[in-house]
């Protein structure tokens, strides 16, 4: 068999995706990955073909970019993969008659999960006004019969029969909403992502692990809290900083501070994780057995908060909210809450039996089968 999987250029909805690439791949499928031609390396990677289009900044020439060039290619493969946003998918791989299945590297989305991500503040807060969602919807799809003029509603109301979602179903929101038969829950997918290598050992004191990813407004004066919270108590705190702190500044002798680490590494010895609850770090937190402290700032991230106190394998924190003080009192709970270590270790357990990357691939090509 094979197949085309198409995708849009944001490392969350890439990497998780490898692992099942090379599944496929072990079980004899021939795979094109369809990135912009700055992911030529790490596609190469993974042993598939990969196939190029022209990146650019606004998501809506991602997407027409992406649309034209698998168009040019798509009959010559038997099955089609597609990221969840990328809403033209669907009618793509219809129209060309090639059964299809689609990726969600975050919860799945329905009609109230969507709202709830178009009222925080992140990238989708701007298509809280429908004309502008109508509006780049008629942009990306000008001369392509949609079942909707918004492509929003196109994600939510026009699912294809195969949707594998990259979590449990007992982390997913609403999840009486998503039928069983349609949606495949194949837990998370964890890839591990490699940083500065580490000069710091886990000695007797709990470990404290702080990032808030690539991109955060007032990142250093957060770390400045940190510093101030635990900088005189009995734990060692790395942190992630990314280019958001000036490492010449002199630090208690407790605190490691870092551009970036190897987050996996770390994890396995982290008592607790600081995090602003991204889809990856949260899952990587799960599979690593990490209690959390999740701070969320937009998009999908007060969503993942909600679900991590829902599996009572963590705490949430308003940004708002954390003063010193504030956190030093989050985590210190956090540090000694029983309860939280055996939530995670059942967690666990249900990721153990979660279908993963093996199973996804395949339920593909079972349902590829059962197409013919």
């Amino acid at each position: 068999m094979k197949i085309l999987f198409i995708n849009l250029p944001y490392y969350g909805h890439v990497i998780p995706t490898i692992g099942l690439v090379q599944e496929l791949i072990k079980k004899g499928c021939a795979v094109t990955y369809l990135l912009p031609f700055s992911w030529e390396e790490k596609i190469a990677e993974s042993g598939a073909e990969f196939a190029g289009y022209d990146n650019h900044k606004q998501l809506s020439k991602q997407m027409k970019n992406a649309y034209a060039v698998a168009e040019g290619m798509i009959e010559q493969y038997d099955f089609v993969i597609y990221e969840q946003f990328f809403f033209l998918g669907k009618h793509l791989a219809e129209k060309y008659k090639k059964p299809v299945a689609r990726i969600f590297t975050a919860p799945a989305t329905n009609e109230t999960l969507m709202q709830e991500y178009i009222a925080s503040k992140g990238p989708m807060s701007v298509f809280k006004h429908k004309w502008i969602a109508k509006a780049f919807t008629k942009n990306i799809a000008k001369g392509i019969p949609m079942k909707t003029d918004n492509w929003l509603d196109e994600i939510i109301f026009n699912p294809p029969e195969l949707n594998l979602v990259y979590t449990l179903r007992e982390y997913q929101p609403y999840e009486a909403e998503f039928p069983e038969a349609q949606y495949k829950f194949l837990g998370p997918s964890i890839y591990d992502r490699k940083g500065e290598p580490l000069d710091f050992a886990k000695g007797q004191n709990p470990v404290v692990y702080i990032s808030l990813g690539t991109v955060v407004e007032g990142a250093e004066a957060f770390f400045q809290k940190c510093i101030e919270a635990f900088g005189d108590e009995a734990v060692d705190v790395v942190i992630s900083a990314g280019e958001n702190f000036d490492l010449r500044k002199r630090l208690p002798a407790n605190i490691h501070i870092y551009r970036f680490v190897p987050q996996l590494e770390v994890l396995k010895m982290a008592d607790v994780f600081v995090t602003h609850g991204g889809m990856n770090s949260v899952s990587e937190a799960l599979v690593s057995g990490t209690p959390m402290v999740v701070i969320p700032f937009a998009s999908d991230q007060p969503v993942n908060a909600r679900c991590v106190e829902k599996l009572g394998v963590g705490k949430r924190l308003e940004y708002s909210q954390a003063s010193k003080e504030t956190l030093k009192e989050t985590v210190m709970s956090v540090l000694c809450d029983a309860d939280i270590k055996n939530n995670l270790a059942k967690v666990r357990e249900i990721i153990g039996q979660a279908p993963g990357n093996s199973g996804g691939a395949q339920m593909i090509i079972d349902y590829y089968e059962s197409r013919k």
